[in-house]
Formats: structure tokens, sequence, C-alpha cells
């Protein structure tokens, strides 16, 4: 029996959620594969869903500082994931955060396919900007 491409890549995922602040707080490192983005899409589908009332006006923080590089096949794999999500589901706001200049930039062409994403170089920054009121 094979090992799965996640233990296999390194993958690392964690998922916090803060109801009073109407935060996703999701972490991921590794060389994630499409499939690897499948389940943890379905997991932050749960996370969302979890806020009752509040899903949906909910803000989302990816903290991928531990990914080095997105195959091609796993960003297209994200950006099919977040045009698919039910628009009840979305986040006011949308929050990446990498570490390198290469996953930044395949970050950025996924954050141009939701309203309200942006691309960040750090997570206080990013956090900020997400937990900000008003605009």
């Amino acid at each position: 029996m094979s090992e799965p491409a996640s233990a296999l890549h390194g993958v690392t995922f964690d998922l916090r959620v803060d109801p009073a602040q109407r935060l996703i707080h999701a972490t991921v490192g590794g060389i994630l594969s499409p499939e690897d983005i499948g389940w943890i899409a379905e997991d932050v589908r749960a996370a969302i869903l979890s806020l009752g009332a509040d899903a949906g006006r909910h803000r989302t923080l990816y903290d991928a500082r531990g990914v080095a590089v997105l195959p091609q096949a796993a960003t297209d794999m994200a950006l099919r994931n977040l045009r698919g999500d039910a628009p009840q589901l979305w986040a006011d706001r949308l929050a990446f955060v990498a570490a390198t200049a290469l996953t930044r930039r395949q970050l950025r062409r996924i954050a141009e396919a939701r309203p309200g994403a942006a691309v960040f170089d750090d997570v206080d920054t990013a956090l900020a900007w997400l937990l900000r009121e008003g605009d």
C-alpha cells in the first residue's frame, strides 16, 4: 500500500475558527496536490458552515507561507473551488499570505477570481486588513 500524496509531499494543514471575530484561519504547507486542495476546501467549507448565521459574513485567512510553489494542477483546482463555492458562503474578505515571490504570484492569480480577496507578505498585515471594519 502506498502512502497518500499528502504524506509524500509533507503537506501540513491547520484550521482554526474564531466565531467572535467571524474568522476562519487556515494554515497550509508543503507541495499541495489537487486532492489536497479538494479536502482542504471541504474542511474550510465545514468550518464556514459552523458559523451558522455568520456564514457568508466571515473573513478567511489562508496562511500559505509554508508553500514554496503551487503545482499548476493545484492552482487550477483552487480556482475551480473558489469559483464553484456557493456565493452565500463567500467570505466578506479573503486574504492569502505567502513567503515567496513565486507563491505570491500564483496566489494573486487565485485571488483575482474572487471579489474581496488580496495577497499579503505577512500575517499581521493580512489580519489587520481582514478585521478592519467599515470598508
